[in-house]
């Protein structure tokens, strides 16, 4: 199957932007609103001059001092990856998923001309295999490497985890068997608690657990419904795999 139609097909907008002269505390406030993994970020004129994800925020933020972590002060052109990669709306699919692939990025940027229209997510690319009704099974796209936490571990060591395996979400689990996610939406929203606090008092409850022979199509189809990042490849004796929105950048960009 060649996904060679237009990134103007599939693209999310309007894009959601902010100044790089906001502060840190508002960018925060933004993404946890609004359910955003990233922000683009503009200058006075409207140009893209960068994004600020949740990486960045966790990257840049203080862990330990008696707290799980601590947001710095300062502004948005503080701790935003400048000079986002961004793509025409004449693109290809295809090329635009190569590119986040390439550059293990979740999202690129739709531009036209100089111009902000749209952004093409690893969510949108979900999108993509279910209007195609993607047969493949869903064992074919997962992969081993997953992080792992124990329900019952303190807070401090999940987000330290976090932090140490650059992933951006460990499943938690309990007695073997996955029962929620620690991601850094999660991470960040639960910086004032205090470190002890057990992982599974803050966990998101919203996964997707499948056996490996289900369609791609069908698994895309559910975790889009519930809004959730990645899915978990499950056989009788636990979780196999994991298939992350990176794994369906690779899967289009074949």
């Amino acid at each position: 199957m060649h996904f060679t139609a237009p990134v103007r097909d599939f693209m999310s907008t309007p894009v959601r932007t902010l100044r790089a002269s906001a502060s840190i505390e508002e960018a925060d406030q933004l993404l946890h609103e609004h359910d955003l993994s990233a922000l683009a970020v503009v200058n006075d004129a409207g140009r893209l001059v960068g994004v600020l994800s949740r990486s960045d925020l966790l990257r840049a933020s203080d862990f330990g001092r008696g707290r799980t972590l601590t947001l710095p002060k300062g502004t948005v052109a503080d701790v935003m990856t400048p000079d986002p990669i961004s793509v025409g709306v004449g693109t290809e699919l295809r090329v635009a998923a190569r590119t986040m692939r390439d550059a293990r990025i979740h999202r690129v940027f739709v531009e036209e001309g100089d111009r902000l229209v749209g952004v093409l997510s690893t969510r949108d690319l979900m999108r993509v295999v279910v209007e195609r009704g993607v047969a493949e099974p869903l064992g074919e796209l997962a992969h081993g490497s997953l992080v792992t936490v124990k329900a019952d571990d303190p807070l401090a060591l999940a987000a330290d985890r976090l932090d140490r395996s650059n992933k951006q979400g460990l499943v938690v689990v309990e007695d073997g068997w996955p029962v929620g996610i620690f991601d850094q939406r999660v991470a960040l929203a639960s910086r004032g608690l205090p470190p002890e606090t057990r992982v599974d008092e803050v966990m998101t409850l919203r996964i997707v657990t499948l056996p490996p022979h289900v369609p791609v199509s069908r698994a895309a189809a559910q975790a889009l419904e519930l809004r959730v990042r990645r899915i978990l490849v499950v056989r009788e004796r636990g979780t196999v795999g994991i298939v992350s929105g990176l794994d369906f950048a690779r899967f289009l960009a074949r």
